[in-house]
């Protein structure tokens, strides 16, 4: 019997490694499988109809397979658009620029060796970038506008850590011991405060179409990349899987990637389209800010989050998508009774995959400052150039596909923003209008008249 097991776990393993050469095809180098660099797997996004020598498929006598072709001419065209901006990343525009002219100057068996290089260099460079976007740091952000009105205090507002203990639903206090740092419990009101956020959110989107997807919240690495999300370096947010039992496996920080793995190597019908998902998961990122910002909820490990995720044919369609995100999300923080602005980040705020960004920020007034709620991006063909989606259109002709995503409810965020916002002079905090059906009714959460806990060392 345990030979028997053996054999098959065997068999598994092989047959897997077969499927990732018919997938991925052979690389111009002598790897197995699991000693692919993460890039390297991911799916064909520069891939073109033209290999290297000639229109006809050329066998690779050493390894049995294809050689690499790659889209040079998009790369190049892609060069030189980024040279026109300034934008934040891990890639080097002039490592490419160097090896793509190493690569056209290369005879066809030293293109071989070089392509899997210009791939993996051209893979960490940024999407392009909407020509309307505002160059510079973030505070060269544009102001879209204010949505709301800041509300006036004739009392000392508190921020979100002292209202949540004086009300007993919020503790932040003596985890490092057994959960580690930038960790929280929500208690009671607290814990339903977060449910109640979900399921307006989620009622809300569901009534416009979207349709709802549960997520794995484990996911492998090259499709975080494919995502333009690096999983290794000093400023990666990604936790990974202790890589001795799991290869290549990581927490996903965002349903965004996982929605995205979703779609990878699938071809859509152009009448199909545009799809829009909403997605519940638990979000885990490795932050590592020191600020004052950092303090309470605001930036956490884990937590739970909204999503929002749409495939579109092309620019038109991503860019129409993009703004419905915003509108959204506009009107689920104004029917919260929040004040929020709007702004359009400049070109080194956006993150590798985004060809323009919208943030929302609401003021919080124990904080006495505005903090980031929500996102929305249209990241066009970038993501599904490395993931490889795409579609059909009636000419049956097959195109990349655009991506579009954005955040409907970030719950830490949105608990800061409410209680600091709904506080009352005499510690209780008044539940929003919107939410009050989604907490049995309930108008107000009151001190429970509990004496705090009590901690001592050991």
């Amino acid at each position: 019997m345990i030979l028997r097991m053996a054999k098959s776990l065997t068999m598994m393993k092989t047959c897997s490694s077969r499927c990732l050469l018919k997938h991925f095809g052979s690389l111009p180098c002598k790897l197995k499988p699991r000693q692919f660099p993460s890039r390297s797997a991911i799916g064909p996004w520069m891939l073109s109809s033209r290999h290297l020598s000639g229109n006809e498929p050329a066998k690779n006598e050493r390894s049995g397979g294809f050689r690499m072709s790659l889209d040079v001419d998009y790369i190049q065209q892609h060069v030189l658009e980024l040279r026109k901006y300034n934008r934040k990343g891990d890639g080097n525009l002039q490592e490419v620029e160097t090896l793509l002219r190493r690569f056209n100057s290369a005879s066809n068996s030293e293109k071989e060796r070089l392509a899997l290089e210009l791939s993996n260099a051209a893979l960490l460079l940024p999407n392009k970038m909407n020509p309307a976007v505002p160059i510079g740091d973030e505070s060269q952000a544009n102001v879209v506008g204010y949505i709301g009105e800041k509300r006036d205090f004739d009392f000392e507002p508190k921020d979100h850590v002292a209202i949540g203990e004086d009300v007993g639903i919020m503790r932040v206090r003596n985890l490092g011991h057994f959960t580690g740092h930038r960790s929280y419990y929500l208690i009671g009101e607290g814990a339903e405060l977060e449910q109640a956020l979900i399921r307006y959110t989620l009622d809300r989107l569901l009534k416009k179409g979207f349709r709802c997807i549960s997520v794995p919240d484990i996911v492998n690495s090259f499709v975080f990349e494919g995502c333009g999300m690096q999983t290794s370096g000093v400023r990666t947010q990604v936790y990974h899987l202790d890589p001795r039992r799991h290869v290549d496996l990581c927490l996903a920080g965002t349903s965004e990637v996982s929605v995205a793995g979703y779609y990878m190597n699938q071809t859509l019908q152009a009448k199909d389209l545009p799809q829009r998902l909403t997605a519940i998961s638990r979000c885990y990122r490795a932050e590592t800010a020191h600020t004052a910002e950092a303090k309470g909820i605001y930036r956490v490990h884990q937590f739970t989050k909204v999503e929002m995720f749409a495939v579109a044919s092309d620019e038109e369609q991503s860019d129409q998508l993009h703004h419905d995100f915003l509108a959204i999300e506009k009107e689920l923080f104004s029917e919260l009774g929040l004040h929020f602005r709007i702004l359009d980040m400049p070109s080194e705020e956006l993150g590798a995959p985004a060809y323009r960004k919208y943030d929302i920020e609401a003021w919080m007034p124990g904080r006495s400052t505005y903090g980031e709620i929500s996102s929305t991006s249209n990241c066009t063909d970038y993501q599904s150039r490395r993931l490889n989606i795409k579609y059909l259109d009636d000419s049956s002709r097959t195109h990349f596909i655009h991506t579009v995503n954005g955040t409907a409810c970030a719950v830490p965020r949105m608990i800061i923003a409410i209680l600091e916002t709904y506080q009352q002079e005499d510690g209780s905090v008044a539940i929003p209008d919107a939410l009050q059906a989604y907490m049995k009714g309930r108008k107000v959460i009151c001190k429970t008249g509990r004496k705090p806990m009590h901690f001592c060392r050991f």
